[in-house]
């Protein structure tokens, strides 16, 4: 059946400016009330977005990082003890790649490496986080005293807080020894929790 004329009854507000629906329903009504549905998912909406946001945003300022671990080089001539971090800060996050006690065994004695007898040494690997990963490494460094750090870049998932699994391979040649005596870490694997806000 086909309708040609309105089926609701004619009453004052269906007369002149507000036309009335099939529903028999004022159509600001119905404007109104899609609008305040609408209004409320889209803040819905904005609340998971700005959840997110605030959640990559939320990590603390400051380093982040893994236990130190010891390595000794081939026949026990060369030690360093080698960690990860990762940096939050007002100047970008960043993987750190801390290099401590970086000494050479010589004539009974342990030296720490010096500008005579530098450490020359390279870190690599990969951070992930939610399913998302990235690779970081750490050029070439020629560190000369004790204790160094260099930075492996700022990967894309090092956006916040949570749990990243984060693996490195660090090699060192030096102080005073050769690659006889290189310290090779293998690939290790660590959990750095990063506490949100």
């Amino acid at each position: 059946m086909r309708l040609s004329r309105r089926t609701t009854p004619v009453t004052p507000h269906s007369q002149g400016t507000v036309p009335v629906t099939p529903g028999g329903l004022p159509a600001r009504r119905i404007g109104a009330g899609l609008a305040v549905a609408l209004l409320a998912l889209s803040g819905l909406a904005t609340g998971t977005t700005a959840t997110a946001a605030e959640h990559r945003a939320a990590a603390p300022s400051g380093d982040y990082c893994a236990a130190k671990e010891s390595f000794y080089g081939s026949g026990q001539y060369t030690y360093a003890e080698a960690q990860v971090c990762l940096r939050f800060g007002s100047g970008g996050n960043e993987v750190r790649v801390n290099n401590t006690n970086t000494q050479y065994y010589y004539g009974g004695s342990w030296y720490s490496a010096s500008s005579s007898y530098p450490a020359n040494w390279t870190a690599s690997g990969t951070l992930s986080k939610s399913g998302q990963s990235g690779n970081y490494s750490v050029p070439q460094v020629k560190q000369t005293s004790l204790n160094g750090s260099a930075s492996g870049g700022s990967p894309a998932v090092l956006n916040g807080c949570g749990s990243y699994s984060v693996s490195m391979t660090f090699h060192q040649v030096g102080p005073y020894w050769g690659d006889n005596q290189a310290i090779d870490s293998g690939q290790r694997t660590y959990t750095i929790d990063v506490p949100c806000t």
